[in-house]
């Protein structure tokens, strides 16, 4: 069993997470990646998928209102150490609208999961 992981820094690397995506620069994102995600993941699919959210909404301003919970949902205090995935939840502002910004953690904090999704989002894998 791993130990349980400080979440601190989490916030934090939500946000890089999407100013990496945001700069175009997925050298810097897929080493923090683990190697299956980045194999699904690929430069094509992050760079393709953030250029139709721009196109949608135009250009990141900022993240905005940043957490983290746990897969079902539940807020994490930050000062918690916890065990399992965890994931960073943010609201993507753009110059036109917004967009909600989810990272998936590992016990190891490499990203197992990213997702850009509309404010009015059904039910999602994490």
């Amino acid at each position: 069993m791993h130990p349980a992981q400080a979440t601190t820094d989490l916030l934090d690397t939500t946000e890089k997470v999407f100013r990496l995506i945001d700069a175009g620069d997925y050298d810097a994102l897929a080493p923090m990646m683990t190697k299956n995600t980045a194999a699904v993941l690929t430069r094509e699919l992050i760079l393709d998928t953030w250029a139709q959210a721009v196109a949608d909404t135009g250009n990141l301003v900022d993240c905005r209102d940043t957490r983290l919970e746990l897969p079902d949902g539940t807020p994490i205090d930050t000062s918690e150490a916890v065990h399992g995935t965890l994931i960073g939840h943010t609201t993507i502002n753009c110059e036109a609208g917004h967009w909600v910004g989810r990272v998936a953690y590992n016990t190891d904090q490499n990203i197992t999961g990213v997702l850009i999704v509309p404010p009015n989002h059904d039910q999602l894998p994490f």
